[in-house]
């Protein structure tokens, strides 16, 4: 929801830059509500636009659309910078969801059998990490809250878990607060240090380490059945966070000496209906993470870029 506040907050931030004609790009969780921000914005004479795209995170800015409107800024809702070089000015609308994680974490305290605690989450759930901090503390843990570049302080990303791993070191696990099993699965895959997750949907903590021997298991058997193949597609995003060409040149040239047949696949988006009568056996992906996640809808083997250098093992 718009609260009036949030409104003339963003309103004051798109008159400090001039704005008088903008798009605007919001999660799938605020698009009903957004339309009272349009009429808002439009009564106080900025001109807007709102995408109907689905829009995945920072990577995922709408600015060549927002040139083609004619539109002298783009704002981008619910998510944060994390330092991508854009051509047309953007602002920046994060997005808090109200939680109070306390008492589901003390409920299931018992089953937190580690003393050195790493925090993470996504940026919805950044501000609740402090008083998380404060009661574990009170309750003999140790906690720490990693930091990486333009990220908050325990912010993780799909693609980028730079914060967590930096304090791999110095914790026996990481507590992942938040909602969605991806973020919290991609980061098992990256650390050896179990990781909690702290569901605030079902009110449940579970403890994903075991997930990470099954993901390699499934890495493995991926490979395995790649290398029966011939047909190669490399999956390419035009997102202007996501593009990858110097990791899809890498991933084409290893193929090829392989002797594969590769085909470098664009899109903005990648769906199943768009290999409809194609050829390709196996999918090597150098956008999104979650294209991955997504495998079963694509019905081929989907491999990551990193995935390559073992189908030569």
């Amino acid at each position: 929801m718009f609260e009036r506040k949030r409104k003339e907050d963003i309103l004051k931030k798109l008159r400090k830059a001039r704005a008088k004609r903008v798009l605007i790009q919001v999660p799938e969780g605020l698009k009903m509500s957004s339309l009272d921000l349009v009429d808002f914005l439009e009564k106080n004479k900025i001109r807007t636009f709102l995408s109907l795209e689905p829009c995945f995170g920072a990577c995922d800015l709408r600015e060549r659309e927002a040139k083609d409107l004619g539109c002298d800024l783009l704002l981008h809702i619910g998510h944060s910078d994390f330092g991508l070089k854009t051509k047309i000015p953007v602002i920046y609308e994060e997005y808090e969801i109200p939680c109070d994680p306390i008492p589901l974490l003390e409920w299931h305290l018992g089953k937190l059998d580690c003393d050195r605690i790493s925090l993470v989450t996504t940026i919805q759930f950044v501000h609740c990490l402090e008083r998380v901090r404060k009661f574990l503390e009170s309750k003999g843990k140790r906690v720490f809250i990693g930091s990486s570049g333009k990220l908050k302080g325990g912010q993780i990303l799909g693609c980028n878990y730079s914060s967590a791993k930096s304090l791999e070191d110095k914790v026996d696990c990481f507590l992942f607060i938040g909602s969605g099993r991806f973020h919290p699965l991609g980061l098992q895959e990256s650390v050896k240090k179990p990781v909690f997750f702290l569901d605030l949907e079902k009110k449940n903590l579970t403890n994903f380490f075991r997930e990470r021997e099954r993901m390699e298991t499934l890495r493995i058997m991926r490979v395995q059945k790649a290398k029966e193949f011939r047909n190669f597609g490399i999956v390419i995003s035009t997102k202007p966070g996501q593009l990858n060409l110097e990791g899809a040149e890498r991933v084409r040239k290893k193929l090829r000496s392989e002797g594969k047949n590769v085909y470098a696949l664009v899109a903005d988006q990648l769906t199943p209906e768009k290999l409809i009568g194609m050829k390709i056996d196996v999918l090597v992906n150098t956008a999104c993470p979650r294209i991955r996640e997504d495998f079963e809808q694509f019905g081929k083997v989907i491999l990551d870029a990193e995935d390559i250098d073992l189908l030569e093992q």
